[in-house]
């Protein structure tokens, strides 16, 4: 049943939003209203009476639009932190809840909003202003406004450790975004050209409507302007002497609205940043002196409750909330695709033009949380772009390193260590050629290999750090096979570890299965690689079937695969369990084969061409060598293994089955789109046995697993932390199953509002709580992961 306040949708009401960029305030019954109407949303199969239930009990004795902002917020917070000192911590018991609505409500305000009633600023004195700022503010949002809950084993444990493994963070995506707001309203012209580039993007599109009502990237830049002059007219009401502003003459509300959204006049410089800094001191601290701006207002409008004033504060938190989705991933936006959104939009590419607040934000507060990263960057084309990129990279680092020995004086023994995984950028099929699919994307990643070769031989310096090679985006675009010869001819130029995104989002499990498989069969992963969250390992089939119904739609191709290899798990495992199933598997795929390919092949050709597949299809199809040496792609050692396993390539029915897989008029076969039964082969029972079929070759070959806990949760078929696959693997570890070992990491920061502590968090809170495991038991597993990531690094 829903009991979480529908306060939590306060940042979230698009409607409120509209009334305000047309010039209209909505009343506090409006807002009332909306609230309770997205809480219905989150679950429409609930009866209207639970909500209004929910709304009494939320909104209890709220009477005014400044209550509802101030003491809502502090009701939401107070719920989740508590005070220690002057330091503000997450409840251990409500770590996942809270990791759940601060997609809603970035942390910033919420903080402040708990400390304004919890350590109360009185004094409006200068000095008192400052004293307060330094003391409570800055320590909680010096670099980062995420904070995490008071473990003393964790506690005691990053003291021993100097910090915590993250083995699996991408460099793009990772700023919070109370940090990319500043730079959202100090440069809106700038922000607004790097997404104006990707306007016209159809996920951009859907997002833009999916989360407002706004039309064009143009209407969002015009509201970052306005919500600068919102700021500006705060200050100015706060201090109205001092300095000159037009908008605290305006007593219409519509009036002032018309003039905030129109005016053009707004300053770069933070406005609330001279009462902490001399007038023209470089502002080291913007998201601090937003959380004092914060405070201050809310002081102000508890003392003086005009209407007007709370209108303007909540049109600005409104833009700020509309910010806020277009840049972390929502509970609502599951899957791979919703995240995939936020990735293209480009909303952060100002913000990330450098890497040293990146890095200082990461590494928290009290900088300790990392001990080791692996940060994945998406080479450039040429080597000239990649040498420049590498040394930003490294500048920002050595910057970081800097702060850490002059301002912490730790020795060099306890730095916090970097190192870099180049990963390749998973495309859409472009359909440019007739005769090989995704041709021009292994092109590119093929040159982007030669490359990272080049680089590797003349920048043997700057290359060091770079330890490893990856694809990443989405599996719905681009199969393993499209990048196995780069990484075959990367591992013979001296790269030696791998990992691949493969198991994360799937059409059917046995899809994330096959994807987890190809991706280690056709690439050659061997002893310490990785795979990359292998989703589709651990998820209760259960919980998948009810999310997608009993019920779904395929491609008929994907669906021959998908039973082409289940029918190959069972057969190389000798599975007495599905042995059952074999005839009816090898019916359905004659079946498949024949409506795509219009010839019937024997089941040993069919799966002996699917294997094949790991080549490099122009090689394959070249007929010969002097005819394959032409080619870009031409590689003697691929060459050579290519013969080796098939000799008569002229003849070969494997070369013939493959040419028909890549022809233009057998795609258009295999991507036709079928209905299927979610059970048609396997029960759910059964579907654990493939899964466990595939964890123990992951096992046996030594090949580990990357979990990323806020990331799988989001694009997951999970609800909340409750059903989180890891809690499976480490119950099949107990029972004796043969699990592979698991290492931790946060994926993308900003966009799952996270960092590797607060990862940590998430997994020892939920142990103890719905796990319902001792202190000292989920410390054990804390280790063991942690442990698993110092073993397990690539260096």
């Amino acid at each position: 049943m829903v009991t979480s306040s529908i306060i939590r949708h306060l940042l979230s009401d698009k409607d409120s939003l509209s009334d305000y960029i047309n010039k209209k305030s909505p009343t506090i019954k409006d807002v009332e209203r909306r609230l309770l109407l997205l809480e219905r949303q989150e679950n429409r199969h609930i009866p209207d009476h639970y909500y209004r239930l929910n709304q009494k009990k939320s909104l209890d004795g709220i009477k005014s639009l400044e209550s509802l902002i101030r003491i809502g917020l502090y009701r939401l917070a107070k719920e989740h932190l508590e005070l220690r000192d002057s330091r503000i911590y997450v409840k251990q018991l409500k770590q996942n809840s809270w990791q759940d609505l601060i997609t809603y409500i970035p942390p910033l305000v919420l903080q402040m909003a708990f400390l304004h009633i919890e350590k109360p600023l009185s004094d409006k004195k200068i000095e008192a202003i400052r004293k307060y700022f330094m003391e409570y503010i800055l320590p909680n949002t010096r670099y980062t406004a995420l904070p995490y809950p008071y473990i003393p084993q964790v506690e005691n444990y990053l003291k021993e450790k100097n910090g915590l493994h993250d083995l699996h963070m991408h460099l793009n995506g990772s700023t919070e975004v109370d940090v990319a707001w500043q730079d959202f309203l100090s440069e809106p012209d700038k922000v607004y050209e790097e997404i104006q580039e990707k306007e016209d993007d159809s996920f951009v599109r859907e997002q833009l409507e999916q989360e407002s009502y706004l039309d064009s990237a143009l209407e969002f830049r015009n509201l970052l302007r306005c919500a600068r002059n919102l700021r500006e007219y705060l200050f100015s009401m706060l201090y109205p002497y001092s300095k000159e502003s037009g908008f605290n003459k305006i007593d219409s509300i519509e009036k002032l609205l018309a003039n905030l959204l129109e005016s053009e006049h707004g300053t770069i410089r933070h406005p609330f940043a001279d009462l902490v800094y001399e007038n023209g001191d470089e502002v080291r601290h913007l998201m601090a002196v937003e959380g004092l701006m914060y405070i201050l207002v809310f002081n102000y409008i508890k003392g003086n409750p005009r209407e007007l004033l709370a209108s303007i504060l909540h049109f600005y938190l409104l833009i700020l909330g509309l910010s806020n989705r277009l840049l972390v991933q929502q509970n609502h936006q599951f899957g791979f695709e919703q995240f995939q959104k936020l990735t293209v939009n480009e909303l952060r590419e100002y913000s990330e033009k450098s890497y040293r607040n990146r890095f200082l934000q990461l590494y928290g507060n009290e900088r300790r949380n990392i001990c080791f990263l692996e940060g994945r960057f998406s080479p450039k084309s040429t080597e000239i772009e990649n040498v420049a990129l590498l040394n930003s990279i490294d500048s920002g680092w050595k910057s970081l390193l800097k702060d850490i020995k002059d301002e912490l004086g730790l020795s060099g023994e306890k730095h916090p260590k970097l190192k870099l995984i180049a990963h390749f950028i998973k495309k859409k099929e472009d359909d440019a050629s007739s005769e090989i699919r995704h041709k021009n994307l292994r092109y590119e990643v093929w040159s982007k290999a030669q490359v990272l070769a080049l680089l590797k031989n003349h920048h043997s310096d700057l290359m060091k750090d770079v330890v490893g090679i990856d694809a990443a985006s989405s599996e719905f675009d681009a199969p393993p096979e499209v990048f196995a010869p780069s990484f075959r001819y990367l591992r013979r130029k001296g790269f030696r570890h791998f990992t691949y995104h493969a198991g994360e989002d799937f059409f059917h499990i046995i899809s994330g299965l096959r994807a987890i498989y190809e991706a280690i069969r056709f690439n050659d992963l061997s002893s310490g690689d990785r795979i990359g969250h292998a989703t589709a390992t651990g998820i209760c089939p259960d919980v998948w079937i009810r999310n997608v119904g009993n019920n779904l739609f395929m491609r008929q191709g994907d669906y021959l695969d998908d039973l082409l290899f289940t029918y190959h798990l069972i057969i190389s495992k000798d599975d007495g369990l599905l042995k059952g199933k074999i005839p009816f598997l090898v019916n359905r795929i004659h079946e498949l084969s024949y409506r795509i390919y219009k010839k019937s092949y024997s089941l040993g050709i069919l799966e002996s061409a699917w294997l094949s597949r790991r080549f490099c299809p122009s090689l394959l199809f070249a007929g010969s060598k002097e005819d394959a040496e032409i080619l870009e792609t031409f590689n003697n050692y691929e060459w050579c293994d290519i013969k080796k396993e098939i000799p008569d390539l002229a003849h070969d029915e494997r070369v013939e089955l493959l040419k028909q897989y890549h022809s233009e008029a057998c795609r258009k076969e295999y991507n036709k789109i079928i209905e299927i039964k979610t059970e048609e082969f396997y029960n759910q029972e059964e579907l654990w046995q493939l899964q466990l079929l595939t964890l123990e070759l992951l096992h046996e070959k030594e090949i580990v697993i990357e979990t990323l806990p806020t990331s799988n949760v989001r694009i997951g078929h999970h609800y909340n932390f409750d059903t989180y696959h890891l809690w499976n693997w480490l119950k099949w570890e107990k029972e004796g199953k043969a699990i592979p070992p698991i290492v931790v990491g946060t994926d993308d920061t900003g966009i799952f509002a996270t960092n590797i502590y607060n990862e940590y968090a998430n997994i020892y809170c939920n142990l103890i709580t719905s796990n319902k495991m001792s202190h000292n038991e989920a410390m054990r597993v804390i280790e063991s992961l942690d442990k698993n990531g110092k073993i397990y690094k690539f260096e």
